[in-house]
């Protein structure tokens, strides 16, 4: 076999294997992404896509803006114009701001969860709250706002 041919030869192989391990890793990006649930809002209602699968997660038509929590388990979404917390699976939905909201998003504790609504200025401002519901939303922003309790407003059912 002449040198030439080896070296080819040396080439092909090492192209392939490494083509093999380029497929193993997609793979392995491609079952973890499976794995990770998706959410989203359409028509006014929550779903969750997880394995290829897409399952209805509310049974009214006044939803939108979901968000999953980092560890995948819950999911804040504005329903009826209140921000509202349910499990990845859509039970134990509740209500957790004390206001008309909007744009939820998960903290890095994955315990509380920062919304817009309409601040003392009457411009939007940043309130922060509890995924249990009960509490009295802290106010964020703006920087004028934030040594004033929020208003209080009661929480919209259903």
């Amino acid at each position: 076999m002449t040198t030439n041919t080896t070296i080819k030869r040396t080439l092909v192989l090492a192209g392939l294997t490494a083509a093999a391990g380029i497929a193993a890793l997609a793979g392995g990006t491609a079952a973890q992404a499976a794995a990770t649930p998706s959410v989203y809002a359409s028509h006014g209602a929550v779903y969750v896509k997880q394995a290829g699968h897409t399952t209805r997660l509310t049974s009214d038509d006044v939803n939108k803006q979901p968000v999953l929590s980092a560890d995948a388990t819950q999911i804040a979404y504005v329903h009826n114009d209140t921000v509202w917390v349910m499990n990845v699976d859509g039970s134990d939905q509740h209500q957790v701001s004390d206001r008309t909201g909007s744009a939820p998003a998960w903290d890095g504790s994955g315990v509380r969860i920062t919304y817009t609504a309409t601040s003392c200025t009457g411009a939007p401002g940043t309130f922060r709250t509890g995924v249990n519901g009960g509490d009295t939303s802290e106010v964020v922003a703006p920087s004028a706002c934030v040594s004033q309790e929020a208003p209080q407003v009661g929480y919209i059912m259903g």
